[in-house]
């Protein structure tokens, strides 16, 4: 079995990540924020964190999780990122926004 490359595997998760299709058009009636949110905590907890999901408001999900460091006489690191994308027409794509083909290599 050959080793898995860590570059393959960001691009299998961002391509993951775009089929949700987490539209937040501003109303709360989108669902693929919460399904994106709950595919990230099981993400993190196969590799051993323990994530909560938090619903701020209808549909607006988000996922926390903590990692002890190494040494705690160093600042704490924050990595902060959204879920959510803004609406897409379909047709002014090449591509299904999400379906997350990757075309000539990129």
């Amino acid at each position: 079995m050959s080793p898995i490359d860590p570059q393959d595997e960001v691009v299998d998760l961002c391509r993951d990540l775009i089929r949700f299709a987490s539209v937040n058009d501003g109303t709360g009636r989108g669902k693929g924020e919460r399904e994106a949110a709950e595919h990230v905590a099981g993400q993190l907890a196969e590799v051993g964190l323990e994530p909560t999901v938090l619903e701020s408001a209808p549909n607006r999900t988000s996922v926390v999780a903590r990692m002890e460091g190494e040494d705690s006489s160093r600042p704490a690191l924050l990595i902060h990122a959204h879920l959510d994308v803004v609406p897409a027409e379909p047709k002014a794509w090449t591509y299904d926004p999400f379906a997350a083909e990757v075309a000539d290599g990129a």
